[in-house]
């Protein structure tokens, strides 16, 4: 695995990891557009994977974390981290053309685990009991239970959220309580799956759109019907602009 490195990748690295510390400086300092510039770094990282491939990915992320820890500190040393890791999953998977499906499914797996991982290290180290967490979601699924309560209540669905809904619900709630790692886990597993996609979505159209050959995330009758379905949202909205526009010149 650890080999001598051509110029061409140092040059390569080294200015990329550059581009992932000015989006992660922009994502610290500026108070709006924090997410976008987060997400950018996934896109910097996939691309240095499709061109010179995870070991440079790698070596490039530590160079990344060890810039941003001279001067903010170690506050961003988690981000990078997972933008580098996320990266190297990404440019592996595009540059072997895989299908989208175990992408999501292998993905949400990872991700889950080491967001578990994490927030468990991270407990450890601070030494906080994991009872102050289950307290706070404690607090949080009472709170929400009167809130969809009293929304059933003005809408006229009282009955039908004390009888069919709410027995389940608390039922499901006390299991979620008494094996709140394993719910914690899934809860984590049934979020990271459309995040994945929506994640490789925009990743796949991006680097596609600078001339990579990946693998593009729907083909055939999938991509047509969405090409339709585009193209008819496309002309609704003209049609509805153009009526606006009528009814305004009357």
């Amino acid at each position: 695995m650890f080999r001598n490195l051509q110029a061409i990748e140092i040059a390569e690295g080294a200015l990329l990891a550059d581009i992932a510390v000015a989006f992660q400086f922009l994502k610290t300092f500026l108070p709006v557009g924090g997410g976008f510039f987060y997400a950018m770094n996934f896109i910097v990282f996939t691309i240095l994977v499709l061109r010179r491939g995870v070991y440079v990915e790698l070596l490039s992320m530590c160079v990344a974390i060890f810039v941003m820890s001279i001067f903010v500190g170690p506050y961003s040393i988690i981000a990078l981290v997972t933008q580098g890791l996320a990266g190297a999953f990404l440019g592996f998977t595009l540059k072997h053309r895989f299908h989208y499906i175990p992408i999501a499914l292998s993905g949400a797996l990872a991700g889950a685990s080491y967001i578990f991982i994490l927030t468990v290290g991270v407990a450890w180290l601070t030494g906080i009991p994991f009872d102050i967490y289950i307290n706070g979601l404690h607090r949080t699924y009472k709170a929400a239970m009167s809130l969809i309560a009293l929304t059933a209540q003005r809408v006229g669905l009282e009955a039908m959220w004390q009888q069919n809904f709410y027995p389940h619900m608390v039922t499901l709630s006390q299991w979620a309580f008494d094996h709140w790692a394993l719910a914690y886990y899934c809860l984590l597993l049934i979020f990271f799956v459309p995040a994945i996609l929506g994640i490789y979505a925009v990743v796949n159209s991006f680097v596609r759109m600078l001339g990579y050959d990946v693998r593009p995330m729907l083909s055939g009758k999938s991509r047509r019907w969405l090409q339709r379905l585009r193209r008819r949202i496309v002309k609704l909205a003209v049609k509805r602009k153009t009526e606006r526009q009528r009814w305004s010149n009357v």
